[in-house]
């Protein structure tokens, strides 16, 4: 029986050792205690086993010393590991169950979920933030293979540049300086400004690059560039330098005008008080017409507004002299300002037939369309009722009224005057009129 119970411990120890080596050598990711202490149980089974294979055969070789030295270095080989085994027991503590891994894998999918959300509110905070801009950008490899391009200018589409070279993508007349840009900034390893003009939907587009490199793991692998549509900055910038270079050009000449007016009052003046007097009832209705045209934002002057605005300037008492007919027209910039200087002298001189009289004059001022003789346009007619016949002052006045104005209106303008008053014709070509709002 002793025979059979040492053969059966001997081969369960082997059996146990070849076990845990089978185990060991299909899990080689296991941690270096681990496989110590696997080494450890299967050189002590193996020992153990030895000894009990020894013991049964010296039932039947008794006295061997051969046997017995062999059993007797089994068996401290077996209790010496078994009690060097106490040493990996803290490693083996230390190292993680399999609950213990499954609450860590719990744990950490809970933080890569919440870092996965955390990332998508911020992509999608960035993608609205350039949904409502006009900020482009994309991302290219080494090549300038394009990798990543996002929020790209109407009508272009993302599809068809993603993993394309900027030659194949780009109009000819931006390849170069974008090519120039981003070969700068991966030679010079540093941020690149860049203009680009290019041609969408027939139209002139203009942009602002910035291009940088791409840095990884202290290496440049590609560039990032962002692209702002600097278009209407652009424009603002044209009209602003249009506007300037108008307003230029119209002080210069209202410089002219003002001056012509000063050498005309000058001429007819008595004393300097009748210049102040003459002078600045000119400049207040070139002023007068100014401010009508700001207010229209220099597009043109209606021509009953500006009729009632300089009569008011030179007889602010006697608004119910004058009696106004005929539709809405819209007087040109340039028109309008020579018209307003007329009417002012018409008006002075009416003004000046109270001097010495108490009837005061009234007059009748219509308008109409006329087509006749080869002239499309509008004309005014002023009829003056006065006790008097007095013309405006022949060296300004009505030079300014029968010789000056046609050039602006480019229609003719004569004053008669019979024993009922004055009577002023003033025609204006269609080409000084504007359509009213």
């Amino acid at each position: 029986m002793r025979f059979v119970s040492n053969i059966a411990a001997g081969i369960a120890c082997f059996s146990g050792a070849l076990a845990v080596l089978v185990y060991l050598r299909r899990r080689a990711s296991l941690l270096e205690d681990a496989r110590s202490v696997a080494w450890f149980a299967i050189a002590g089974l193996a020992a153990f086993g030895l000894s009990r294979f020894l013991d049964a055969f010296m039932i039947y070789a008794p006295g061997s010393a051969l046997m017995e030295s062999l059993e007797i270095v089994s068996v401290g080989v077996a209790l010496t590991l078994s009690l060097a085994f106490w040493g990996l027991i803290p490693g083996l503590i230390a190292l993680p169950s399999p609950g213990d891994l499954m609450a860590e894998n719990a744990r950490l999918e809970k933080a890569v979920a919440e870092r996965t959300r955390d990332l998508d509110e911020a992509n999608q905070r960035f993608v609205h933030a350039l949904k409502t801009t006009r900020v482009s950008m994309a991302q290219q490899d080494l090549e300038l293979r394009y990798q990543w391009v996002h929020n790209l200018p109407s009508p272009l589409d993302t599809r068809p540049i993603l993993g394309r070279l900027p030659s194949e993508v780009l109009p000819a007349e931006a390849l170069k300086t974008v090519l120039d840009a981003s070969r700068r900034a991966l030679e010079q390893k540093t941020l690149v400004q860049n203009e680009l003009a290019v041609t969408l939907d027939g139209g002139a587009r203009y942009f602002d690059q910035s291009i940088e490199p791409l840095w990884r793991d202290g290496e440049i692998v590609g560039l990032l560039t962002t692209a702002i549509d600097a278009t209407e900055h652009r424009r603002r910038q044209d009209e602003l330098t249009f506007l300037l270079s108008e307003l230029t050009h119209r002080t210069k000449n209202l410089l002219a005008v003002i001056q012509g007016i000063a050498r005309q009052s000058s001429r007819s003046a008595t004393d300097v008080q009748s210049f102040v007097q003459k002078f600045n009832g000119r400049i207040r209705a070139l002023a007068l017409t100014h401010e009508l045209l700001v207010e229209t934002r220099w597009r043109g002057v209606d021509l009953r507004q500006l009729l009632t605005a300089v009569w008011k300037a030179v007889w602010p008492a006697a608004g119910q002299a004058v009696v106004l007919r005929g539709p809405p027209y819209v007087l040109s910039p340039e028109c309008a300002q020579n018209v307003a200087l007329a009417v002012h002298e018409m008006a002075a001189n009416a003004a000046s037939h109270l001097d010495g009289s108490r009837a005061a004059p009234t007059v009748f001022i219509s308008w109409a369309p006329v087509s006749e003789d080869g002239f499309a346009g509008v004309e005014l007619i002023w009829r003056e009722k006065s006790p008097t016949r007095s013309a405006p002052e022949p060296d300004f006045g009505l030079t300014l009224v029968e010789d000056l104005l046609p050039r602006a209106t480019e229609g003719p303008s004569r004053i008669v005057y019979d024993q009922t008053g004055l009577l002023w014709t003033l025609r204006i070509d269609d080409k000084q009129l504007r359509l009213p709002n």
